[in-house]
């Protein structure tokens, strides 16, 4: 039986966020999502890795979902940053364990990494699904990002999720209906806007593969890659996997950029593996 969700606010660093929790106890697994994307993602994931004592708890991002919305955030490295510390504040008990498994999808997983790296004693597992951040990104690409953040049209939202996975069959017309929703809700546009802003101008000075490979704690990192992802290529992975001492890769056949979207047992296979230190 899949564990019952729990959905409630939380504020942190004056943004006021949607938690949606599965499980009452354990170690806390903490989900990020991707650009324009939101926690309901990981509905299928979670309520499943949390049949085994996880507290497991998706988020949405500033300027996603159901979050607080505007320009008056720092939609950058350092703003996620102080934002997620808030965060696991808010979710941990007070003077409990401080420390989470981490997992971050596509630009989530720059947000996951960066925490990481500046936060290392708050790490006990990192998971980079798809992650933005191992390589700097062309030009062009970050010139196609910010065009399509001003495009949140319900077309524009079903051809992204379409085009990120394999078989765009997978898409079911309720979840384009629910990012096109939430992706033009009230001060969504002003987020977006910066999140452009901040893939043509900084996104490079955050890249963390160095970082990543520098790092001095010993919590394991795993690389977990749809083998026919178009958005980062899985060369990205092998490429960070080679640079990175002590990363794990798993590339996952059949499944493009949101692998927890198309084949979410396997995903959770690799997941519980690597928090039970089986990987």
């Amino acid at each position: 039986m899949s564990a019952p969700l729990l959905e409630y606010p939380v504020r942190a660093v004056g943004t006021v966020t949607r938690v949606m929790q599965w499980g009452m106890e354990g170690p806390l697994v903490l989900l990020l999502h991707g650009l324009g994307s939101h926690a309901g993602v990981w509905r299928a994931v979670a309520a499943r890795l949390a049949q085994h004592d996880r507290r497991v708890v998706a988020v949405d991002l500033p300027g996603h979902g159901l979050t607080t919305k505007g320009s008056a955030f720092d939609y950058g490295l350092d703003g996620h940053v102080h934002w997620l510390d808030a965060l696991l504040d808010a979710l941990l008990e007070p003077g409990g364990e401080g420390a989470v498994h981490l997992v971050g999808s596509s630009l989530g997983g720059l947000w996951a990494a960066g925490f990481a790296t500046q936060r290392p004693r708050r790490i006990r597992t990192l998971t980079l699904i798809g992650a933005l951040g191992l390589a700097p990104l062309e030009l062009e690409r970050r010139r196609w990002t910010a065009s399509y953040l001003e495009r949140m049209d319900r077309s524009s939202v079903a051809s992204r999720l379409r085009n990120a996975v394999l078989d765009p069959r997978i898409i079911e017309e309720a979840l384009i209906e629910e990012g096109f929703r939430m992706n033009n809700s009230p001060g969504a546009a002003d987020a977006f806007a910066a999140l452009g802003r901040y893939y043509l101008g900084r996104i490079n000075e955050d890249v963390q593969l160095e970082r990543l490979a520098a790092r001095a704690a010993p919590w394991p990192l795993l690389l977990l890659w749809g083998a026919a992802d178009s958005i980062v290529p899985a060369d990205a992975a092998r490429n960070a996997a080679a640079r990175i001492p002590g990363s794990t890769l798993r590339l996952l056949e059949g499944a493009g950029h949101i692998p927890h979207l198309e084949c979410p047992g396997q995903v959770v296979t690799a997941l519980a593996a690597l928090i039970e230190g089986r990987s």
